[in-house]
């Protein structure tokens, strides 16, 4: 079985790459090959284990040991780590979307898919801008991805594993960086898809 995971951003976000842009921005939102931005699968992997490492911690019915079962583990005292059964695209835009976005038509709009935020440091006796403290990030505009959840091949995740993520995905309000600062608001739904 294999599921669609959509994420309905409601909120500027950012997934950086680890790159900057010179003196304009410090971070930039991460792009596919045909420049439009992209929700690593691995960040989506990770926001997933842990509503699911909460859930177990809580004493959800259902949850006990899931998070190492579907996604893996590193135990402290071994150096190799086990692998989780299920397997994570990273999010991107719906398949006609970037088909339109990557055409000669849709690519003039392919710049305005992004916005600056800057923010500075005030000095906090005087009111005023402390020197060298202006940092600027690339973020992306409110849009809806898609990413592909599907079992690792040879292996053999529970047969409930569907119904157990979409239990916690309202404990999912926000991704990418800078959740706790307002950035990412979004709503995650999943839906089976049929061979």
């Amino acid at each position: 079985m294999k599921a669609q995971l959509t994420i309905d951003l409601k909120s500027y976000w950012h997934a950086g790459g680890g790159r900057d842009a010179g003196s304009v921005y410090d971070a930039v939102v991460q792009r596919d090959p045909d420049g439009l931005p992209v929700l690593p699968g691995r960040h989506l992997k990770g926001l997933l284990r842990d509503a699911f490492a909460r859930a177990e911690s809580w004493g959800w019915e259902h949850f006990e040991g899931l998070a190492d079962t579907l996604f893996g583990h590193k135990p402290e005292n071994s150096a190799a780590p086990s692998r989780g059964c299920l397997r994570i695209s990273d999010g991107m835009l719906p398949e006609a979307q970037r088909r339109w976005l990557a055409s000669k038509e849709g690519e003039k709009l392919t710049p305005a898919l992004y916005a600056g935020l800057y923010a500075t440091a005030v000095e906090h006796e005087t009111g005023t801008a402390l020197k060298h403290s202006l940092r600027g990030i690339e973020v992306a505009i409110p849009v809806k991805l898609q990413a592909a959840i599907e079992p690792v091949p040879g292996q053999t995740p529970p047969d409930d594993w569907a119904e157990r993520i979409r239990e916690i995905l309202p404990l999912i309000d926000a991704v990418g960086a800078h959740r706790s600062r307002g950035l990412g608001r979004a709503e995650l739904t999943l839906e089976e898809v049929q061979p």
